[in-house]
């Protein structure tokens, strides 16, 4: 019984509440035109007119607000991973690490600049390394394939497809966050 009475007090204390924040406003609605006045421009003040707004137009520019910096793993093989660091006028420092085993990887090094436009993130100075560690702490050996590939990755939908130019088992790598 106290459990009814309680739930009663409890729901009719919630339509109150409810119904004191109720407010009506008035409002008054003007039924009077307003005045306007008649205002004369030469054409010389139009002509003025349409040049700012010309002006304004060429620089507006598109902008693709797109962070590239960060890590980011090939979906693909699921062994490869991309850093990108900087992004100061639209350059960045990129490095691919492709672990093919315990004891070897190739790495890739390259400088790559955005377009926004494009949304193309292209490079011109890659240099890749076959890295292999000795088995028995020995010094590691460092084979160099290639310097100065070309390519680019190509930024869509969140994720970025790599295109090389001189090396053509990276272009299945696909990039994600």
């Amino acid at each position: 019984m106290k459990n009814k009475i309680f739930a009663i007090l409890l729901a009719l204390t919630l339509v109150l509440a409810l119904a004191a924040c109720h407010k009506a406003e008035s409002v008054e609605v003007s039924t009077t035109a307003p005045v306007t006045e008649a205002v004369e421009t030469t054409a010389a003040e139009e002509t003025t007119a349409a040049e700012e707004t010309s002006k304004t137009a060429d620089k507006t520019v598109i902008k693709n607000d797109v962070n590239l910096v960060g890590t980011w793993d090939d979906k693909m093989s699921q062994r490869a991973t991309m850093e990108i660091r900087g992004g100061k006028g639209k350059t960045y420092q990129i490095h691919v690490h492709w672990g093919s085993t315990a004891f070897e990887s190739d790495n890739w090094t390259m400088t790559g600049t955005f377009n926004d436009t494009t949304g193309e993130l292209t490079y011109k100075d890659c240099k890749r390394v076959t890295t292999t560690l000795n088995e028995e702490d020995g010094p590691e050996t460092e084979e160099v394939h290639y310097t100065n590939g070309t390519g680019k990755f190509l930024y869509k939908n969140g994720e970025l497809s790599w295109r090389a130019d001189n090396d053509p088992d990276v272009n299945d790598c696909v990039f994600t966050r």
